[in-house]
Parts: structure tokens; C-alpha cells; sequence
């Protein structure tokens, strides 16, 4: 066959170079992890060259290089595998199954970490709505999921951030609790904070941080648009109608209590209830209000105001810096990375993916799952983004961006939960 009969783009197999970015024809009828890559090294081509296939396509646009030269003789045959190259395949297609069972096993654990944050979250659930009524069981509950949390911290190993599934967090009104108290904890120990007493304080404040809102009304909380004037003085008591209905709860620990009241004041002094300058409060206190920060730019109540995750900490750095502390937000930004799960990013490759899992030992190398057509959605694997992909994150995109079958591949969440585990990647 000849190049005009392959077609301008289809090239022979002897005639593939490290450096060209090619393309196959099924998934699973290859060793590879994608059927579309750049050729890396020999063990590769060798690879190729033992599926028997003859030729190959390419994307010159994608490629480091040129094919290499075609034979003098367009009757030449392709050269058959021989036994370096059968090895190579064999190693390869072993390599992916391990990986693609490892890949199995990490969908698993965020399966199980969703599991646990749904309990979690019907746990605040549970806790939101004792709350008015009988304010001591509603601390108790507090308290039984803030001793689960200061277990799962209290270990010399920080845990991976998950992004959870969208179906999670439209199963619970009560994620933006979770996702505070969360990342609270991931600030915390940032900081240093490894006392189990210390951080369980943390989370019960935290899980309780809005409760005063059972005493706001409803068409407020619920309101999808701006809030008037009066709406708006009404909304910020929640914190003092948070202390109000604990006060039946006398043996509530000091910081908890402070958590309650002081999580919307801000270290310049422009917060609300009170209006006091937070410096001067317990840093448990200006850790939670980060972490509430944060979240209310990624997950407002009107979610057309919604950031990505990436630009809520470039907005908080940038222009909010002068109202929390000065070493409490810089470990925050560190401590999810400059890439946080749920944000779209392209690469290098030109592939374009979402971040679902963080290490906080290599922020820089998250994972990812990525948009492949020639890959099933249901079966999309979590890929660490150096040790499977060998790739760079160029820049981060907004989901609007994303032209709609990449959209639709990878469900950008409408809104951001996350929930941790130390089983990490594999």
C-alpha cells in the first residue's frame, strides 16, 4: 500500500519515531493506557510492531517530529516481530492490566469515601434539625462526627483530598458544612495542629458553624438571587442565633462556641456579627473562616456567582488577603495546590481532564480523569498525571469553556465536595 493510499496521515509501522503523537483504533486491543499518545521510548514501538499492525496514524500537529523515512522499495514488507519485540508487547499488556486493576481499586476507594461522606452529611443533617428544638442532642451528634474526623486527622499521614460526584452532593442540602469542616482539618494540620482534643474542637465547630440559620427564615436561605438590604442584616445573625440556641448547651467547649459566633469576622475588621478584628480571636476561628470562605465562593447560594476552585484561592490571595490571617491563608492555598479537585485543566499533551484526587505530597502531580471517547465514561480511570501520563498541566479551564462532549464526559460539578481518605492513588 502506498502513502497516498493510506492517506496523508497514515504512515507505515517501521516508520514510527519517539516523538510522534499517533493514534488507534480500540482501547482494550492494546497494551497502552490511551489510544491516542506521543511515542515515548523504543519499548514502545516495539510494542506496536508486535500487534502485527502494518501502518499507523499520526497527528503531525501533535508531533515532536517527522515519520521517519519510508522505504526505498514501497513493496517492502514490514519486517515481522520478533522475539524482543513479543517481550516487549507481553510486558506492556501486563503493566496495563496491574495498572488497570489498581485503577479498579482507587474507584473503589473514592466509591467508599462517597459512602462516608454520605453518611457524614446526613449526620449534619440530623444535626441541623435537632437544633431549634432540642440544641444538647444536636451538640451530641456534633460531637460523634467531630470524634470521627479528629480520628481520621490525627495520623502522621496527611489524607488525599477526594472530589465527590455531583449525585452526592445533590443527596444532602448539608455538604457546605462537611466541605467546611473538611477543609478546616486540612488547614489545621498545614498548620502544625496534630492534638486530637484540638481537632475535634475544630470539626464541631465547624459541623456547627451555620446552625444559627435554623432560626433565619426559609424564603432567605432558599432565595436564588440577591438578597435586599434587610434580607441581607437578617441573614448575618445567623452566627448570634447560632450562640443563642447553644447556650442550652452549657459544657460546649469554649472554641466551639467561638466558632459559632466569630466565623464571618474577618482580621481588617469588616465581618459581621460584631464587627471585631480577628486577629484577636483563637486562630481555630480564622482557620474555619477560611475554609467557609472558600467554600461559599466555590458553592454560593447563587450559583451563577460560582468560582472554580482554582480561581476562589487566586480571589482570596489577591484580593482578600488583608481579612484573614496572614499564615493561615498562604498554608491553605498550599495545602490544596494550585490545581484543588474540581478544576478542568489542559495539557500539555492537549489532552483536557479533571482533577479528582489531591496528594498533598505532590501537589503538583494530581489525578486526573480524562476526556477520551475511545474510552467508556463509566470506565474512565483516575490517572496520576506524571507517573501514568508523563504530562504537564498547561493552564485550567472554565467548564463553559469546554466544547459539550468533553462537558458532558466530565460532568464539571455544579458543586464542589470533598471529602478525604489516606488509602491515596495508586
Amino acid at each position: 500500500m502506498t502513502t497516498s493510499e493510506r492517506g496523508p496521515n497514515r504512515i507505515r509501522i517501521d516508520q514510527v519515531r519517539v516523538g510522534l503523537y499517533i493514534k488507534l483504533d480500540s482501547w482494550l486491543g492494546h497494551p497502552f493506557l490511551f489510544s491516542a499518545f506521543k511515542v515515548r521510548n523504543e519499548e514502545q514501538i516495539a510494542a506496536l510492531k508486535s500487534m502485527g499492525l502494518t501502518d499507523i496514524e499520526y497527528v503531525p500537529a501533535k508531533s515532536d517530529c517527522p515519520p521517519g523515512p519510508p522505504p526505498a522499495d514501497p513493496s517492502t514488507k514490514t519486517i515481522p516481530p520478533g522475539a524482543q519485540e513479543s517481550a516487549a508487547l507481553e510486558a506492556l499488556m501486563h503493566e496495563k492490566k496491574a495498572r488497570i486493576e489498581a485503577l479498579n481499586r482507587e474507584r473503589e476507594r473514592v466509591r467508599a469515601a462517597e459512602r462516608k461522606y454520605v453518611k457524614t452529611a446526613n449526620s449534619v443533617k440530623n444535626v441541623m434539625r435537632l437544633a431549634n428544638n432540642n440544641p444538647a442532642q444536636a451538640a451530641q451528634l456534633s460531637g460523634e462526627v467531630a470524634d470521627e474526623f479528629a480520628e481520621l486527622f490525627t495520623t502522621e499521614q496527611n489524607p488525599y483530598i477526594h472530589l465527590m460526584g455531583d449525585n452526592v452532593a445533590d443527596e444532602s442540602a448539608y455538604f457546605h458544612s462537611v466541605n467546611v469542616t473538611v477543609l478546616s482539618l486540612i488547614l489545621a494540620r498545614a498548620l502544625g495542629m496534630s492534638d486530637r482534643d484540638t481537632l475535634r474542637e475544630i470539626a464541631q465547630g465547624a459541623v456547627l458553624h451555620d446552625v444559627g440559620k435554623a432560626l433565619v427564615p426559609g424564603p432567605i436561605l432558599l432565595k436564588d438571587e440577591e438578597l435586599s438590604a434587610p434580607e441581607m442584616k437578617l441573614f448575618q445573625m445567623h452566627p448570634a442565633y447560632g450562640i443563642k440556641l447553644m447556650q442550652a448547651v452549657p459544657d460546649l467547649p469554649k472554641r466551639v462556641r467561638e466558632i459559632i459566633l466569630f466565623h464571618h469576622e474577618l482580621c481588617d475588621g469588616s465581618g459581621y456579627p460584631k464587627g471585631v478584628q480577628a486577629n484577636s480571636l483563637d486562630q481555630a476561628v480564622r482557620i474555619v473562616t477560611i475554609a467557609n470562605a472558600y467554600d461559599n465562593l466555590c458553592n454560593p447560594r447563587v450559583l451563577k456567582r460560582a468560582r472554580t476552585p482554582s480561581e476562589a484561592l487566586s480571589h482570596l490571595f489577591k484580593n482578600e488577603a488583608a481579612r484573614y490571617d496572614k499564615t493561615a491563608l498562604p498554608a491553605f492555598i498550599k495545602s490544596l495546590g494550585v490545581y484543588p479537585p474540581g478544576t478542568i485543566v489542559k495539557l500539555v499533551s492537549g489532552r483536557i481532564g479533571i482533577v479528582m484526587t489531591v496528594d498533598p505530597a505532590d501537589l503538583l502531580n494530581p489525578n486526573l480523569m480524562i476526556y477520551d471517547p475511545e474510552i467508556p465514561k463509566d470506565d474512565a480511570p483516575s490517572l496520576h498525571l506524571k507517573r501514568d501520563l508523563d504530562d504537564r498541566i498547561e493552564r485550567t479551564l472554565r467548564p463553559a469553556a469546554l466544547p459539550e462532549a468533553v462537558h458532558d464526559y466530565l460532568s464539571p460539578r455544579k458543586r464542589i465536595c470533598y471529602f478525604v481518605d489516606h488509602a491515596g492513588a495508586s
